[in-house]
């Protein structure tokens, strides 16, 4: 199983690490299209539903995001959620600029609504 999207000016990085089973996004989120952009990457969290592995890691880094970004940013990580329904183990890590209180609290607002705890990271730009 492989994924790998490079970004572009609108679109994040995505890219799956199948060293430590780790999906990151990284970058900025607008894309027009947003519905054709999420597809393949719902699509292949979905793969792995058909394809258990043990565990599993969503690493979002993203530095802004629209509002039609944010509903399927929340559809990817429901979608990443019922892996554990397959016995896989979960967790999401969300980075933010320590300087960003929306994007901080965007993965708050986000590890609420799903009700999974999430590992969030600060850093320095």
């Amino acid at each position: 199983m492989n994924l790998s999207i490079e970004s572009t000016e609108k679109t994040p990085k995505v890219n799956f690490n199948t060293t430590n089973n780790e999906l990151v996004l990284e970058g900025i989120c607008i894309p027009e299209l947003t519905h054709e952009f999420f597809k393949p990457v719902i699509n292949f969290i979905h793969s792995i539903e058909q394809n258990p592995i043990k565990q599993f890691s969503l690493t979002v880094k993203l530095h802004f995001f629209n509002t039609g970004s944010a509903r399927y940013i929340l559809e990817l990580m429901k979608t990443v959620q019922k892996l554990k329904e397959k016995g896989v183990e979960v967790t999401f890590k969300w980075y933010y600029n320590e300087d960003d209180e929306d994007i901080e609290e965007a993965g708050r607002s986000y590890s609420f609504i799903l009700n999974e705890p999430f590992d969030m990271i600060s850093f320095k730009s």
